[in-house]
């Protein structure tokens, strides 16, 4: 990323298209919970509670 795209805009997750890419590319890496586990470590905490 470039100096100008480092700028943070509120309500903004991209501020270009070059930038969408590269965050399209960051979340296609991501892994699931089901891989953190594999990997012993601890996916997000729960967001909601079980009933």
């Amino acid at each position: 990323m470039t100096k100008e795209n480092e700028k943070i805009l509120n309500g903004y997750m991209a501020n270009n298209m070059e930038e969408l890419i590269y965050l399209g590319k960051q979340m296609e890496d991501l892994r699931d919970g089901k891989q953190l586990e594999e990997d012993g470590r601890n996916p997000d905490p729960q967001q909601f509670d079980e009933e």
